[in-house]
């Protein structure tokens, strides 16, 4: 595949700004190795991306702080692999949950992840989450 390589690096503070370097981070991506990606794959990673990112900088931060959450992205050729580091609460049993009921109004954001991602993955380091999402193209 691509012999192209990329890094970036973002501090995130309100959610409508960090959607959008969200999919400029990935805009790099494509540019990074133009004609040389699975567009399908990096669309359903960007997807994934877009619905844990919100999820964190929704949930991830204390309530009523500004309190940054750190972002990276890579992609070696092959793989693209993004972090999100944040101090929210911790997250309980969600990576397991199944699709909520067509009626419900949230959670789906996790199990949608799950399916598109070959790799979603939290820990609690500390007092700091870590989300590890990863896709192979």
């Amino acid at each position: 595949m691509a012999e192209a390589s990329f890094k970036f690096r973002a501090t995130l503070t309100r959610l409508d700004e960090g959607l959008d370097t969200l999919h400029e981070s990935i805009e790099r991506v494509r540019e990074s190795a133009p004609n040389m990606l699975d567009g399908r794959n990096l669309m359903l990673f960007e997807t994934a991306l877009g619905e844990i990112g919100a999820n964190v900088l929704t949930h991830g931060r204390p309530g009523g702080t500004g309190v940054p959450v750190e972002y990276e992205l890579s992609f070696d050729g092959e793989t693209v692999r993004a972090s999100f580091a944040d101090p929210g609460p911790p997250v309980h049993n969600h990576l397991g949950r199944n699709m909520p009921e067509p009626e419900s109004e949230d959670g789906r954001g996790l199990v949608l992840a799950r399916t598109l991602l070959d790799e979603l993955g939290y820990e609690r380091d500390g007092e700091v989450n870590r989300w590890r999402l990863v896709k192979r193209l």
